[in-house]
């Protein structure tokens, strides 16, 4: 049979979907996490000297020595850890954690939804089971959020493309400290919890408990943009705007209604956004409803302006119809955007080209966009931000 990590990863994922614990478990996992939360500083120990999480190490403890002698199981677990190079793990999310747990135990007690040392007391298992399993602990953590990880296929994610240097801030490599810097190689896939455009080219990930760890553990980390690509969006990242017809057209003699804007001052809606343009204040603003909040949105729009008109030359100056461009915070809680949009900062667009279906939108402007910004897909619109490292997901509807 195949072990390895790629063939297994998609069985521990999908199992952890559909896991809950078996009823009559409940209080023997509170009672094993309180008393591993009672240890933590142990586990901590191990956490800092290797870069494996805490609560792994904590459930190896409850599995292997019932969780008695916690100094000699810190001195023993570091030492496997490190001997079996757990510590250089490419892929460092949810799921490969499981496998990871199977991995730790050669895979003797069953493999992918049929091993019990992974599901025991939990429904993934068919049959009832005595044994207190990884999936049960790590399923309780994360319900009672005492670590963040997410749940498989609801996560962001980064991908490194080349040999990179995590950095505690954005500076040049031989300025850190080594306790503020790690090198993590090309392939690796980490979970993130959020990513931002920061200074000198570099890209602030924050990331969840037990990705990447350093001598400080800090969650916040800077990596060159150009090293990277985000993959995937949050859960209830599910936009439900709809375009509205201008109150005023561009060539129309009407320059419709003034609004007042930050940087620019008065503007009106039937202007174009760019001089000689074919976007207008009314398309970025919905009418005037979305007044910008101050000059870094007002920015944004008009870097994004800039690229909407690339695209409709790339696209053959085909007519476009604006869904959805800057929104305020409340408008962006109420239509369903994510958490950290960049539509909040302006630079973002959901758009429709007349006679090309959204899918092959995204398909042609794929490899053109390259690793400018953020490029996505749904059934009825294609989303593209200037955000200035390249990001893919679709919305899956």
């Amino acid at each position: 049979m195949d072990f390895r990590l790629k063939t297994l990863l998609p069985d521990y994922e999908k199992a952890f979907l559909t896991c809950n614990l078996q009823k009559e478990k409940e209080s023997e996992v509170q009672q094993v996490v309180e008393r591993m939360k009672d240890l933590r500083q142990h586990y901590e120990t191990v956490e800092q000297a290797t870069g494996i999480p805490w609560w792994f190490a904590a459930v190896i403890h409850y599995s292997e020595w019932n969780l008695r002698e916690p100094d000699l199981f810190v001195k023993k677990v570091t030492e496997i850890l490190l001997a079996k190079e757990f510590h250089k793990a490419r892929t460092r999310t949810l799921g490969a954690y499981l496998w990871g747990f199977d991995l730790w135990n050669g895979f003797r007690h069953g493999v992918g939804d049929q091993s019990e040392w992974v599901w025991g007391g939990t429904t993934v298992l068919k049959h009832p089971s005595t044994t207190i399993g990884a999936a049960a602990i790590v399923y309780y953590l994360q319900s009672q959020k005492i670590i963040d990880i997410p749940k498989p296929g609801t996560g962001i994610k980064i991908k490194i493309l080349s040999d990179t240097v995590f950095k505690a801030r954005p500076d040049q490599s031989f300025r850190l400290k080594p306790e503020e810097k790690i090198t993590v190689k090309g392939g690796t896939r980490l979970e993130i919890i959020e990513d931002d455009p920061s200074e000198g080219g570099h890209v602030k990930v924050l990331l969840p408990d037990g990705v990447l760890l350093g001598q400080n553990n800090q969650s916040d980390w800077y990596v060159f943009k150009e090293h990277i690509e985000i993959q995937g969006t949050e859960p209830n990242n599910r936009p439900s705007d709809k375009a509205e017809e201008p109150e005023t057209k561009i060539a129309s003699p009407n320059k419709g209604r003034p609004i007042t804007v930050p940087k620019l001052g008065t503007v009106y809606l039937g202007n174009p956004i760019l001089e000689g343009g074919h976007f207008s204040w009314a398309e970025a603003t919905m009418n005037g409803s979305r007044i910008p909040v101050n000059n870094e949105v007002v920015e944004g729009i008009l870097r994004v302006a800039h690229v909407m008109e690339e695209v409709r030359e790339y696209l053959g100056a085909r007519p476009i119809t604006i869904n959805s461009w800057y929104r305020d915070p409340v408008t962006n809680r109420k239509v369903g955007g994510a958490t950290k949009s960049r539509h909040l900062v302006g630079d973002a667009v959901d758009f429709v080209v007349q006679g090309i279906s959204p899918p092959q939108v995204n398909q042609r402007l794929e490899s053109w966009w390259g690793n400018r910004g953020g490029l996505a897909s749904a059934s009825s619109f294609t989303h593209i931000d200037v955000r200035g490292y390249r990001a893919r997901w679709s919305y899956g509807f």
